[in-house]
């Protein structure tokens, strides 16, 4: 009897290759022989149509989701129940294997993928290249910049300029003088806005008075002919009043 393990090797889902890979390595490690079907094969077209009419698809799956395990013509179950009985240590009767078959299942073992045991092997022999340059190469030129580092970073970088007791009185003496300069120069800008604002008020205060005493010299004028007026009226009249009562008196005489 041979086992039969039906994949995909054409496929988006991360989850159905994890579990291909994981059913491989779980046969190759207990010593199981098997034969891996690609469903995707274009010459296993009537492979493809037998796993899908005969293996139970689950969920909501239409069909099977490979892996899909077989013992020749007889269906096992698909990749969670492989898994079970690898974990329970029942893989014998899963796969329907004979008494004698049973015997010849290793306990134990992990094993990985041929092509990853080959993969592996090459690596080991092979210098990796990373952009072009070889992993020994890459090595030295990190180890060579690690010591830059380290040398650098113990080796203490000198002040570009020294900075003395001496040195930093004469800059602040130096401020302190700009500063005063600049407040005695405002100190004078304000003084002469004052005095400039006092002139000017005291000129115009002048020049009021000036004006209040020439209209007061007018009015006293203006009063004085006033008074002679009313003076020259008062005599006409009486002198006019004492013309006509004459002149009635002499009209009834």
């Amino acid at each position: 009897m041979v086992i039969k393990v039906y994949v995909s090797t054409i496929s988006f889902s991360q989850e159905i290759k994890k579990n291909q890979q994981r059913a491989v390595m779980i046969l190759e490690s207990k010593n199981i022989p098997f034969v891996a079907i690609d469903i995707t094969d274009p010459g296993q077209e009537d492979s493809k149509d037998y796993m899908n009419e005969n293996a139970k698809p689950k969920g909501n799956n239409r069909v099977p989701m490979t892996p899909q395990i077989f013992n020749d013509a007889e269906y096992c179950g698909d990749f969670d129940d492989l898994d079970m009985s690898n974990e329970t240590d029942s893989l014998g009767e899963f796969l329907k294997l004979t008494e004698e078959e049973k015997k010849g299942i290793k306990i134990g073992i992990t094993g990985i993928l041929p092509e990853d045991r080959a993969k592996a092997k090459q690596q080991s022999e092979t210098p990796q290249l990373t952009n072009g340059v070889s992993a020994s190469r890459e090595n030295g030129a990190q180890e060579a910049a690690t010591e830059a580092t380290t040398e650098a970073t113990e080796t203490p970088a000198e002040p570009a300029t020294e900075v003395t007791d001496e040195g930093l009185t004469d800059a602040v003496g130096d401020r302190d003088g700009e500063i005063e300069t600049e407040v005695a120069e405002g100190e004078e800008a304000v003084e002469e806005d004052v005095g400039g604002g006092e002139t000017a008020e005291g000129e115009e205060h002048e020049a009021a008075e000036e004006e209040s005493e020439k209209e007061a010299e007018a009015f006293a004028e203006d009063k004085e002919v006033a008074a002679d007026y009313k003076e020259a009226d008062t005599e006409g009249g009486e002198e006019t009043l004492d013309k006509v009562q004459t002149e009635d008196d002499d009209a009834e005489a």
